[in-house]
């Protein structure tokens, strides 16, 4: 019925629905081909499945993962916004039905439609993503595929890795299909329908960009100041401290400090951010209310400020720790920060014991950044460092930030690999760059890029020089070929012979000469052997940065 002002204008619905009621819904999904590729790693999967776990063994009535947003076009709904999450929950559902096939037909009816795929990936992936993960028995060969250098595809495999790993913890299979009854009846989204992309692409902008969605942030400051035991004097200074420590951040930023605060005074983390109980319960386990919001808060909260700000001060440490600090930022996911924060909080008077943490950290960090670590073990071992931060004995054993023999050669061998991920590639060079002397401090907003000396696409000049095809390949993304530039020099790089490259790098106006590149200034001709001598320098320069030479 119209209201005084009209009906709901047209093009637009929103709904609540589980995620069952979302992959049976007619029309199937489509991932169009303008999206990005699957980009989650296996600390998004494995964080995913822990909170959906934790709701499940909590009994919470629903768990709520979002909006997701869909354009109907062509007889299917395409996915606007929710791609990860979809694909992620679907991947969890070939498991459940390769795992236990007297129960398949409940599970397969959530990723095929008769034969048709209920989500539809983009044209370069939906071919493998059917035979891999929507076809019936491939989830385990999918778990154990080797690298291909195809980002996606890699990721696949990396994701039904862990989710293989995390739910073999389910041991029994009945546990294991009550679980993922759950997660098809109880994982909850909010679907927003619209008739054409330019009205989704305005809801998804508002729905990331207006208002003050990390309000509960808020939720938590209410709960914390008014119903705890404070007098009136106390609670209006307690919101008044709060204030303070919120004005030194960003929203977002202040909202994940308050997320990470139950594990930095416990050790355990908050599996939700909304679990407002479990929050209040890790704040009275670690000394109550009042020692939290006057004491602890503030404390943590200057330490995260010093390593945004890039103004962490340990005395005579202070240059080598936040050179340290600032390449870690440069890692997608900061599960490193907790400890840093932990340790700066209570030791930043100590500053030879923060050069060997932070050293400790740093190479932890890069070490789980190259899959050295196993995923299985890596968020225990944060946890350790956070507990056992000012405990040297601790901290620097196998079972800490030190790495074992095994891990420690594991991470030479896999600096001495090639790099087929743009991303991992270039923090790699940037975090070789930072090592080296008279090496700058870069950022992956820098106007900096990897090239390729030995083009990876080979040219004429390069093929007569290198006419094995196969050394090519395995020469082109060595640390030994790769040197820092600007995207303009790269661009007029491209597969000129070495002379010509030389003149770009290095002669080019107002162009910065980077460490990394400056190092092949005194190489005349570009051979295997220059390539394969430079790696072996360059790999050296890394391994004694972060220690893992031993005795060295």
């Amino acid at each position: 019925m119209a209201g005084a002002f009209g009906n709901t204008p047209l093009g637009l619905s929103s709904q609540i629905l589980n995620l069952g009621g979302v992959l049976t819904r007619k029309p199937d999904l489509k991932v169009p081909r303008y999206q990005r590729p699957y980009t989650w790693t296996d600390s998004e999967v494995r964080e995913l499945i822990q909170d959906l776990r934790a709701a499940h063994d909590r009994k919470a009535p629903f768990y709520f993962i979002g909006q997701i947003v869909l354009v109907k076009n062509k007889g299917k709904f395409e996915i606007s916004d929710g791609q990860q999450r979809l694909a992620t929950l679907t991947m969890l559902f070939a498991y459940a039905r390769d795992r236990m096939p007297a129960r398949a037909k409940p599970y397969q009816t959530l990723i095929l439609d008769g034969d048709a795929p209920r989500l539809l990936l983009r044209d370069e992936d939906a071919n493998y993503f059917r035979g891999m993960v929507q076809e019936p028995g491939q989830m385990k060969a999918l778990a154990r595929a080797q690298e291909t250098g195809n980002e996606s595809k890699d990721l696949f495999a990396l994701a039904a890795h862990t989710i293989e790993t995390e739910m073999a913890k389910i041991e029994d299979d009945r546990e294991l299909d009550g679980f993922m009854s759950y997660v098809a009846r109880c994982c909850t989204l909010n679907v927003v329908d619209a008739d054409e992309r330019g009205c989704a692409q305005t809801v998804f902008h508002t729905l990331n960009k207006r208002g003050s969605p990390l309000s509960s942030a808020d939720i938590i400051k209410s709960d914390l100041i008014e119903n705890s035991k404070l007098s009136s004097a106390e609670a209006e200074a307690a919101a008044r401290k709060w204030e303070e420590m919120e004005a030194l951040f960003e929203r977002e930023d202040f909202a994940k400090l308050l997320y990470m605060m139950p594990f930095l005074l416990t050790g355990e983390a908050i599996r939700s951010p909304g679990d407002l109980a479990s929050f209040r319960t890790a704040i009275d386990n670690a000394g109550g209310v009042y020692n939290f919001l006057f004491e602890q808060l503030p404390r943590y909260a200057l330490a995260l400020r010093s390593i945004f700000a890039g103004s962490i001060n340990v005395g005579p440490a202070s240059v080598e720790v936040n050179r340290r600090v600032a390449l870690m930022k440069q890692v997608e996911k900061w599960d490193w920060a907790p400890a840093a924060i932990a340790f700066l909080a209570e030791h930043s008077h100590e500053p030879e014991r923060a050069r060997k943490f932070f050293q400790a950290l740093d190479r932890f960090t890069f070490a789980c950044e190259l899959a050295v670590i196993d995923n299985r073990v890596r968020e225990k071992r944060y946890a350790l460092a956070v507990k056992k931060c000012g405990d040297d004995r601790a901290l620097y054993t196998e079972g800490g930030l030190l790495l074992s023999e095994a891990e420690n050669d594991k991470f030479i061998f896999n600096l001495n690999r090639s790099r087929p991920r743009d991303r991992q590639r270039r923090l790699l060079m940037m975090r070789l760059e930072a090592a080296m002397p008279g090496g700058h401090l870069l950022t992956m907003t820098d106007d900096v890029t990897v090239e390729h000396v030995l083009p990876k696409s080979g040219g004429g000049w390069w093929n007569e020089h290198f006419p094995d095809k196969k050394l090519r390949e395995e020469l082109t993304n060595l640390l030994g070929n790769l040197v820092l530039i600007t995207y303009e020099q790269n661009k007029d790089a491209d597969t000129k012979p070495y002379p010509k490259k030389r003149e770009i790098f290095f002669e080019r106006p107002n162009a910065p000469v980077h460490a990394v590149t400056e190092d092949i200034h005194q190489i005349p001709d570009w051979t295997f052997q220059a390539i394969e001598m430079r790696h072996e320098r360059l790999v050296r320069i890394l391994c004694e940065d972060w220690g893992l030479i031993r005795g060295g």
